[in-house]
């Protein structure tokens, strides 16, 4: 958080909790611990995200090889909830040789799901199905990153 601020001018950052989370290996349940900080700068939101333990080495990929702390991981998108639209996404990465390689549920916060296209772009695609409380977190963050 000390390197969001000094180095990219992130003022304001917040932990954020992800108790209750489940996490997913395609559909399969996975043993996932991780911490998550977030701060907005000019309506950008950057995430930090520390792989502590479980299925992390998708994020760990992303770190420079040089040991240094920050690295480029994702790309978020977001869709309106539901399961028909959770359902036209895999349908429209399927078409295309795709699909969410893992996915984070946190009852009454967020589904979000990482597409690994790496191999297309260099980095994950991360899309995201907000509730009303993640959407007004986020909103709170652009406006105190303003």
């Amino acid at each position: 958080m000390e390197q969001l601020r000094d180095r990219f001018g992130i003022e304001h950052c917040v932990e954020v909790p992800t108790e209750g989370a489940t996490f997913l290996r395609g559909d399969e349940p996975a043993e996932w611990d991780v911490r998550v900080a977030m701060g907005a700068r000019g309506g950008v939101i950057v995430e930090l995200i520390e792989a502590v333990g479980g299925e992390v080495d998708f994020y760990r990929r992303a770190l420079p090889p040089d040991g240094s702390a920050l690295g480029f991981h994702h790309l978020a998108a977001f869709i309106p909830v539901g399961d028909d639209e959770w359902e036209s996404l895999e349908e429209l990465l399927a078409a295309q040789g795709l699909k969410v390689d893992y996915t984070v549920l946190i009852p009454n916060r967020v589904r979000a799901g990482y597409v690994d296209t790496t191999a297309q772009l260099g980095h994950f695609m991360e899309v995201c199905q907000l509730q009303e409380a993640d959407i007004e977190f986020f909103s709170g963050l652009v406006e105190q990153g303003a």
